[in-house]
Protein backbone atom coordinates (compact mmCIF):
# COMPACT_ATOMS: atom_id res chain seq x y z
CA UNK A 1 0.00 0.00 0.00
CA UNK A 2 2.62 2.21 -0.01
CA UNK A 3 2.78 2.78 -3.73
CA UNK A 4 -1.11 4.32 -2.73
CA UNK A 5 0.27 6.53 -0.82
CA UNK A 6 3.12 7.78 -2.80
CA UNK A 7 0.31 8.23 -5.37
CA UNK A 8 -1.81 10.17 -2.97
CA UNK A 9 1.13 12.79 -1.95
CA UNK A 10 1.68 13.48 -6.05
CA UNK A 11 -1.87 13.97 -6.38
CA UNK A 12 -2.38 16.55 -3.93
CA UNK A 13 1.03 17.95 -4.56
CA UNK A 14 -0.39 18.41 -8.03
CA UNK A 15 -3.62 19.94 -6.79
CA UNK A 16 -1.67 22.36 -4.74
CA UNK A 17 0.32 23.89 -7.57
CA UNK A 18 -3.01 24.12 -9.66
CA UNK A 19 -4.11 26.31 -6.69
CA UNK A 20 -0.75 28.87 -6.69
CA UNK A 21 -1.81 29.81 -10.75
CA UNK A 22 -2.81 33.03 -10.88
CA UNK A 23 -4.93 35.58 -13.19
CA UNK A 24 -3.35 36.80 -16.53
CA UNK A 25 -3.38 40.28 -17.47
CA UNK A 26 -4.05 40.50 -21.21
CA UNK A 27 -4.19 43.30 -23.49
CA UNK A 28 -7.49 44.06 -24.79
CA UNK A 29 -6.83 44.23 -27.94
CA UNK A 30 -5.03 40.98 -27.98
CA UNK A 31 -8.48 39.15 -29.32
CA UNK A 32 -8.37 41.32 -32.54
CA UNK A 33 -5.02 41.05 -33.40
CA UNK A 34 -5.50 37.22 -33.12
CA UNK A 35 -8.36 37.44 -35.48
CA UNK A 36 -6.90 39.61 -38.02
CA UNK A 37 -4.22 37.39 -38.17
CA UNK A 38 -6.17 34.43 -38.98
CA UNK A 39 -8.56 36.26 -41.23
CA UNK A 40 -5.47 37.21 -43.64
CA UNK A 41 -4.21 33.51 -43.45
CA UNK A 42 -7.76 31.91 -44.63
CA UNK A 43 -7.32 34.92 -47.78
CA UNK A 44 -4.01 33.75 -48.58
CA UNK A 45 -5.27 30.20 -48.55
CA UNK A 46 -8.34 30.77 -50.08
CA UNK A 47 -6.51 32.80 -53.50
CA UNK A 48 -3.94 30.26 -53.84
CA UNK A 49 -6.73 27.41 -54.16
CA UNK A 50 -9.50 29.44 -56.56
CA UNK A 51 -6.30 29.81 -58.83
CA UNK A 52 -6.63 26.23 -59.42
CA UNK A 53 -10.04 26.64 -60.61
CA UNK A 54 -9.73 29.31 -63.29
CA UNK A 55 -11.52 28.55 -66.88
CA UNK A 56 -8.53 28.85 -68.71
CA UNK A 57 -7.21 25.66 -66.68
CA UNK A 58 -10.18 23.91 -67.10
CA UNK A 59 -10.62 24.54 -71.12
CA UNK A 60 -6.67 23.05 -70.63
CA UNK A 61 -7.39 19.74 -68.67
CA UNK A 62 -10.45 19.34 -70.87
CA UNK A 63 -8.80 20.11 -74.05
CA UNK A 64 -5.20 17.58 -72.94
CA UNK A 65 -7.82 14.86 -71.62
CA UNK A 66 -9.92 14.68 -75.19
CA UNK A 67 -7.02 14.58 -77.00
CA UNK A 68 -5.28 11.95 -74.82
CA UNK A 69 -8.98 9.77 -75.29
CA UNK A 70 -8.28 10.51 -79.15
CA UNK A 71 -4.91 8.78 -79.43
CA UNK A 72 -6.01 6.17 -77.01
CA UNK A 73 -8.99 5.19 -79.27
CA UNK A 74 -7.39 5.31 -82.59
CA UNK A 75 -4.74 3.34 -81.41
CA UNK A 76 -7.20 0.56 -79.73
CA UNK A 77 -8.51 0.47 -83.41
CA UNK A 78 -5.30 -0.43 -84.97
CA UNK A 79 -4.13 -2.84 -83.06
CA UNK A 80 -6.35 -6.48 -82.91
CA UNK A 81 -7.25 -8.46 -79.92
CA UNK A 82 -4.59 -11.13 -81.23
CA UNK A 83 -1.46 -8.80 -80.99
CA UNK A 84 -2.66 -7.68 -78.03
CA UNK A 85 -2.47 -11.13 -76.19
CA UNK A 86 0.35 -12.24 -78.17
CA UNK A 87 2.88 -9.42 -76.97
CA UNK A 88 1.17 -9.79 -73.18
CA UNK A 89 1.90 -13.60 -73.38
CA UNK A 90 5.33 -12.87 -74.72
CA UNK A 91 6.51 -10.42 -72.02
CA UNK A 92 5.30 -12.38 -69.09
CA UNK A 93 6.28 -15.50 -70.55
CA UNK A 94 3.03 -17.17 -70.56
CA UNK A 95 3.71 -18.00 -74.30
CA UNK A 96 3.88 -21.74 -75.44
CA UNK A 97 6.80 -23.25 -77.10
CA UNK A 98 7.23 -26.61 -78.92
CA UNK A 99 10.67 -26.52 -77.74
CA UNK A 100 11.49 -28.78 -74.84
CA UNK A 101 14.40 -28.80 -72.26
CA UNK A 102 15.37 -31.57 -70.24
CA UNK A 103 16.92 -29.70 -66.68
CA UNK A 104 19.89 -31.90 -65.25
Amino acid sequence: MKTNVEMNEKVKATFDSLESIGEVKVSPFFKEKVMHKIRNASEDIQATTYSWFTPKLQLATLVCVVVLNIMAFNNLQETTYDENVSSFAESYGLSTTTESTLLK
